[in-house]
């Protein structure tokens, strides 16, 4: 992007004095130029440098500004943070009022430099560095402010919040390192409470979450990633496994206004959590006898045992929401019925619970043996189990239903799992962990092969017959495209073909309503920060909008949509706050920094998630983790560095 002026990283780019048409390019920037509708981002400063969009900011009244956030927001567990920001803040604000000196100067960046070398948390550490960028960069600024004697101007509008790497990447807004600092001083109940706050599904998502926080936390400069994940299912496991008081909902009921959510996988639970703490009478409609939609039906016991989901269920019905199981809806039930009924606003979270095609020959010739993987799984929590004792089973596929459905069989009998994907290991859409899970349980693959033809005898399955691939260019998902081998035919010997390729929405849920769009997908059109479709009072969360996605995406779609219903039901405008706003900013810009070299001695490795034996795994369907102990938590726990960061825009228009 065309910049200004930028340090950020350390990367200069200064066009000061030269025509625009001549700006030099900032590639590695991704600072969005609005904020909102109509009110563009004229600057932005915070933990990496500066970064100035227009020649209309006073550089010395942002700087002020900007200390002043970190002073409020400094923790106080550290005298050079809490005392050292105090007194940059009583130097700033001296300089812009016009009674400053010189001397100032100087005294304000060693106070800068040893604020950043000494401080315990990132806050303290990264904060100073913008006002040290400002001091060498705009030091003519800052000369002028002294000798002019007079306040410099302060008529822009700015906007600031902290963030962290691993808070900026959570679809829900969990504040990270606070809750796991609550761990760390052996508070776990405190932790809970905090992870609550963004969601209501800590025991699953500290079970099946693909954790994105991991991939951004600083701590994988040093040696190895904070187990965020299996921090959070800790702090739930503490309160479940307790005889502890839980929490109530001081709002239950307190409302009128009637809010019906279908689908009771982690979006639907989530929204009904959000809507019942805020005091609506809300009731879920799920077509299933369980809870937790693709997590309850779609991942194994062993991953995610269903007792668990089904106090988590329970917690959230405790709350205040209505939970209808065996209730499909789009029939005899349908969202005008139920608006007949008094339900103001409506919550479509039904999930992808529909096998997509592969493409192969044979798939639809009704052969014993061909399953495909969501009706696998499905059957395998709600009748039971395909029968694959001693036989030889494969999985088409390489996402995470794929690794599920592998790792299934294992635990029934299966003689051999062999899973067949198109591209190579390092494409795998799965998440790395499961990956290497079912490696460790004998799971086989075969990569660079694509199924063409079902191979069978007298209507049973015998093998897959593949055709060899090699990559091509990128296609759409960035990933390099699989192109045939022709002639290079070859058969898998197989008893089960499981396929597991991808998942449809089921959108019978939109019978008898008009307005709604869909995408070429199936899925269903909302606008993506308030969640509301194009009829006011339908908004929608998880699989059916983002297609087959995470489970914390689907939460983070919730508890935004459930905002949203309070706004819309509320007369108020269905909008983004400030903070939001903020965080759509820094996650653009980016709050983590893959190659920055942050300092700390390597050493203090991950604690490893204790696992149950290998023949216990292979002979049931236990839980495969089985959780940290309260010392195990706090050590993992202590290694988090609290990289909280303060992030400040300044906006061209002050309303």
């Amino acid at each position: 992007m065309k910049v200004l002026f930028s340090s950020w990283n350390d990367e200069i780019i200064d066009n000061r004095g030269v025509d625009p048409a001549n700006w030099k390019d900032a590639p590695i920037l991704k600072l969005p130029a609005e904020f909102d509708k109509g009110n563009n981002i004229t600057a932005f400063m915070g933990w990496s440098g500066i970064i100035l969009l227009k020649d209309i900011i006073n550089i010395v009244d942002m700087c002020t500004r900007f200390i002043e956030k970190v002073q409020y927001e400094s923790c106080g567990k550290c005298y050079s943070g809490r005392i050292g920001t105090a007194v940059m803040q009583k130097l700033l604000r001296k300089i812009a009022s016009g009674e400053g000196e010189e001397k100032d100067l100087t005294q304000l960046s060693a106070l800068a430099d040893n604020i950043s070398n000494t401080s315990k948390c990132s806050i303290g550490q990264t904060s100073p560095i913008p006002i040290l960028h400002a001091l060498k960069y705009f030091r003519d600024d800052f000369v002028t402010a002294v000798k002019n004697k007079k306040p410099v101007s302060n008529s822009n509008r700015y906007e600031s919040k902290w963030t962290a790497p691993c808070y900026a990447a959570c679809p829900t807004g969990m504040d990270i390192p606070s809750y796991i600092e609550f761990i760390k001083e052996w508070r776990p109940l405190e932790s809970l409470k905090r992870i609550r706050e963004a969601s209501p599904m800590a025991a699953s998502l500290g079970r099946a979450c693909f954790h994105p926080c991991e991939n951004n936390c600083r701590r994988e400069n040093v040696e190895r990633a904070i187990s965020i994940c299996k921090l959070k299912r800790f702090a739930w496991d503490y309160e479940d496994l307790h005889s502890i008081s839980k929490p109530v909902n001081e709002n239950k009921h307190i409302k009128e206004d009637k809010v019906a959510v279908f689908g009771a996988g982690p979006a639907g639970l989530s929204a009904a959590y959000y809507l019942a703490m805020m005091g609506y009478r809300v009731t879920v409609f799920e077509s299933l006898p369980v809870p937790g939609g693709m997590v309850g039906v779609g991942i194994p016991q062993y991953r995610v045992p269903k007792e668990v989901l089904q106090r988590e269920a329970d917690f959230i019905r405790d709350m205040g929401a209505e939970i209808k199981y065996n209730t499909p809806v789009g029939k005899d039930i349908t969202i005008p019925k139920l608006k007949e009924q008094g339900y103001k606003a409506f919550f479509i979270s039904t999930g992808a619970h529909l096998s997509k095609k592969m493409g192969a020959e044979g798939e639809d010739a009704g052969y014993d043996g061909f399953v495909r993987g969501i009706d696998y799984l499905r059957d395998c929590v709600i009748t039971k189990c395909y029968e694959v004792r001693g036989k030889r089973i494969i999985v088409v596929g390489g996402g995470n239903v794929a690794m599920d459905c592998c790792r299934t069989p294992v635990r029934n009998g299966a003689k051999e799992v062999t899973v067949v994907y198109r591209r190579t290991k390092k494409e795998l859409p799965a998440d790395p962990h499961e990956v290497h899970e079912s490696e460790v349980e004998g799971v086989k693959y075969i990569f660079l092969a694509a199924p063409k033809r079902i191979v069978a005898e007298n209507g049973k399955v015998k093998g897959l017959e593949c055709l060899k691939m090699e990559l091509g260019e990128p296609d759409a998902s960035g990933r390099r495209k699989p192109v045939e081998v022709k002639g290079s035919e070859f058969i898998v010997p197989a008893d089960i073909i499981i396929q597991a390729i991808g998942q449809d929405c089921d959108l019978s849920i939109l019978n008898g309503v008009e307005g709604v769009k869909l995408t070429k997908w199936q899925t269903i059109v909302a606008d993506p920060d308030t969640m509301q479709t194009d009829v006011p009072y339908i908004f929608t969360g998880g699989d059916v909008f983002n297609g087959p996605l995470t489970i914390v995406d689907a939460a983070g779609n919730a508890r935004r949509a459930a905002e949203s219903i309070d706004q819309y039901l509320s007369n108020s405008p269905v909008s983004l706050s400030i903070d939001q706003k903020l965080d759509k900013v820094i996650k653009k810009l980016g709050a983590y920094n893959k190659d920055e070299k942050v300092g700390k001695k390597a050493g203090w490795e991950r604690v490893p998630m204790p696992t149950i034996e290998m023949d216990r795994r292979l002979g049931s369907f236990d839980e495969v983790e089985t959780g940290y102990t309260l010392q195990q938590a706090i050590e993992e726990a202590s290694r988090c560095m609290r990289c909280y960061q303060i992030g400040m825009v300044a906006l061209e228009k002050t309303v």
